[in-house]
């Protein structure tokens, strides 16, 4: 069941990411840096990018992703959360990134 999120909302601790099939994470072979491809192009990621696109599997809950991001960087979740949820959603609207519920 697909779900979009209304405005600015935040996710829902319960929806489950998943990252489109026709778009997958790679190194780029000339610069090395992680990317997302998909099949009109390309987005640069950042590390923080790097780490949430593994973790949108459609099993891990946007809570259970944001509560292991704020363990690697040894933050609080709540002061991951927002950019998480707006990062997330920024995906979702250039249809890469479905939420499951």
């Amino acid at each position: 069941m697909e779900d979009e999120p209304a405005g600015q909302q935040p996710l829902a601790q319960h929806t489950r990411p998943r990252l489109v099939a026709k778009a997958r994470m790679q190194i780029d072979k000339v610069s090395g840096e992680p990317v997302l491809l998909y099949p009109e192009g390309l987005l640069l990621l950042n590390t923080t990018g790097a780490a949430i696109i593994p973790l949108c599997d459609g099993k891990h809950t946007f809570l259970e992703i944001v509560m292991e991001l704020a363990a690697h960087y040894n933050v609080s979740p709540e002061v991951l959360r927002s950019d998480v949820s707006e990062y997330l959603v920024r995906l979702h609207k250039r249809a890469l990134m479905d939420f499951n519920l």
